[in-house]
């Protein structure tokens, strides 16, 4: 009988996919009445991710019958007909859930600011490591913001679905790397959830090059790292592992000028200017003040909650799966 994977090793699967890996076909199925946990079965399924008992597998049955205790496998009841395009085609009979699935089934174990975290890595434009964390490459986005809502319009009665509505409202899509997320997350979320207050924030904006400046860089457009449209400031992430180099540092240095000239307010982040909560708090001071954005003064509870957001989404020992 065919395996279903579901919740974290979903994720697993589609968050560590490169750029070089073909992306399954999607399985007409809408049921898993059919599906199985048994160990022998799952030991000869050839499925693509390695499980043990500290990190164990996820998949999905579909009755209380078929619900075992195993010290390495999770299982997890789901007995309702699935929308289309919930399940994608692994090796032999064996399934995966969609993007969209795992997300309402993450968001059912996660926290509201998880469910964010993990939404814009589903959306975002780079993969993951197998521990759950830092940059792996880049890729395609896997699913959209739209996308997302669409599928979750189609579920009804499903745990896990309410705070993925409302997580899907701070998910901002096309970031490219873990840092990104770090600050895009810091822009869009209120600040009872640790956000700054910031305007409207866009990943990896496509910026038009005035034709005179083109010769510059040989290029039409740039995309800027987050772009904030209503101040016409950008931040650029800029890595140590992207960014060095004399040609990495000429186009760099040039595309900061060209933005200039053209009235996109433009401050880098650097690693080192955000390696502390303290620097990270300095750093969002000076964006505001350089593109001009008001300052509020935030209670202590609210600066509890930034400092805890970027605990969250800086400590190397944490896991998306």
């Amino acid at each position: 009988m065919p395996i279903c994977l579901s919740h974290q090793s979903a994720l697993h699967y589609w968050l560590t996919k490169t750029e070089d890996e073909c992306i399954p076909d999607c399985s007409e199925k809408r049921s898993i009445a059919l599906m199985s946990a048994s160990m022998r079965e799952i030991k000869e399924a050839g499925l693509p991710l390695d499980f043990s008992k500290d990190d164990p597998l996820h998949v999905l049955v579909p009755s209380h019958e078929e619900q075992r205790n195993l010290r390495s496998v999770v299982t997890h009841l789901w007995r309702a007909k699935l929308p289309k395009g919930s399940l994608y085609q692994l090796s032999g009979m064996n399934l995966v859930c969609s993007p969209e699935l795992a997300f309402v089934q993450m968001a059912s174990c996660r926290s509201l600011v998880q469910c964010v975290e993990v939404g814009c890595h589903l959306t975002g434009k780079f993969a993951i490591s197998d521990r759950g964390r830092g940059y792996a490459g880049k890729r395609a986005v896997l699913t959209t913001p739209e996308e997302m809502e669409a599928y979750l319009r189609q579920l009804f009665r499903v745990h896990g679905l309410v705070r993925a509505r409302e997580a899907l409202q701070y998910i901002v899509p096309n970031t490219a790397s873990p840092m990104e997320v770090l600050l895009v997350m810091a822009f869009v979320l209120p600040p009872c959830l640790g956000g700054w207050d910031m305007p409207q924030v866009v990943a990896n904006q496509r910026i038009d090059i005035d034709e005179e400046l083109r010769p510059l860089v040989n290029e039409r457009y740039f995309e800027g790292d987050l772009y904030l449209p209503t101040v016409r400031g950008n931040v650029e992430y800029d890595s140590y592992e992207f960014h060095t180099g004399k040609y990495r540092y000429d186009h760099t240095q040039t595309r900061r000028n060209i933005l200039e000239a053209m009235d996109v307010k433009t401050v880098s982040a650097t690693w080192g200017q955000l390696d502390t909560f303290e620097k990270f708090m300095t750093f969002m001071n000076m964006v505001k003040r350089r593109f001009g954005i008001e300052r509020r003064n935030f209670t202590k509870e609210e600066r509890k909650e930034q400092e805890k957001l970027y605990e969250q989404l800086t400590d190397r020992n944490s896991r998306l799966f």
